[in-house]
């Protein structure tokens, strides 16, 4: 083993050890909400059921705001979210993607992200 070895356990130990503890971590804002916070509903429309049971269930609605897709980017997103197991009657996939689209489509100005205390591993 050589002097360097112990010199760069030493040096990893540290590192571990600071980043567990949190130790050198500048303290959030008071002002940030905490880790959970419930993010705004999804816009009402005829709808909102349906993307609140297909999209919801693996997303935040802040994923569907900040997309911005075009109808037809919409129905390829969707076509593939079905295909990864989101649950669409084929009957309402386009009543869907007309929703996305004109909620969600590039003139969308609704997302606003949401900034939140991080989380340290030691609580």
């Amino acid at each position: 083993m050589t002097a360097k070895a112990p010199l760069a356990v030493v040096v990893a130990v540290t590192t571990l050890f600071a980043t567990l503890t949190g130790l050198g971590m500048p303290k959030p804002s008071p002002d940030l909400p905490p880790l959970g916070t419930v993010i705004a509903p999804l816009p009402e429309g005829s709808a909102k059921g349906l993307a609140d049971g297909a999209c919801l269930n693996c997303h935040s609605g802040d994923v569907l705001r900040q997309q911005r897709l075009t109808e037809k980017q919409w129905t390829a997103n969707v076509t593939k979210m079905i295909g990864w197991g989101a649950e669409v009657p084929e009957d309402r996939r386009e009543e869907l993607v007309r929703y996305l689209g004109k909620n969600f489509g590039p003139g969308n100005a609704a997302f606003r992200p949401v900034a939140v205390r991080p989380v340290r591993a030691n609580r």
